[in-house]
């Protein structure tokens, strides 16, 4: 039986600015190096003046144009967030994030957006990003769930691939009606 949902932020709470400029880039950047960044800065192993300076040389792009882009992820998925507080009513609600900052915390969700998750895991507190098996095990231990009591919802297949190698469901975010209906179908069955 589900007694916890969990939810990724960047590309299901909101728009994933980075991803959309790593798949922007020419067949020149080396797109794997900037990716193995972000996971070393959301991981807090690198400062941000580090990442910024490193992805240049792997991408070609200037830090300041970077920065700017991580300022600008504030494209909150509303119609998403009404839905999780209706969901609250009958289930512990988590948020998982591979971040290097709290952001989350401080910029993007009000107070009472905040209020509605009983719990937010991220990657820069934790020294571990996704897909690592620790951090969906965390996740469920902070909420005092099971693994197989939990379904985890990230638009990024493998990290939804790595929540289900730990016993917990997974539903891999496309857009709203479609996790609406995945999910609804999951509760009704478990």
């Amino acid at each position: 039986m589900i007694k916890a949902i969990l939810f990724d932020c960047f590309g299901v709470l909101t728009a994933d600015t980075w991803r959309e400029f790593l798949n922007s880039l020419p067949d020149t950047a080396d797109t794997g190096r900037a990716r193995e960044l972000n996971h070393q800065y959301d991981a807090g192993l690198i400062t941000i003046d580090e990442f910024l300076g490193q992805v240049e040389e792997a991408t070609g792009h200037r830090p300041v144009e970077v920065e700017k882009l991580l300022d600008n992820e504030t494209s909150k998925n509303s119609v998403l967030l009404t839905y999780i507080k209706d969901l609250k009513q009958n289930y512990k609600i988590g948020l998982l994030s591979n971040i290097g900052t709290n952001w989350i915390r401080d910029a993007f969700l009000t107070e009472s957006e905040q209020d509605v998750f009983d719990d937010m895991v991220f990657s820069f507190e934790t020294g571990t990003t996704k897909p690592d098996p620790e951090i969906y095990k965390l996740a469920c231990q902070r909420l005092g769930v099971e693994p197989e009591e939990a379904v985890f919802i990230d638009d990024i297949e493998s990290y939804c691939t790595a929540a289900q190698a730990v016993g917990m469901q997974a539903i891999h975010y496309r857009d709203f009606q479609q996790l609406k209906h995945d999910l609804e179908l999951l509760l009704v069955h478990t």
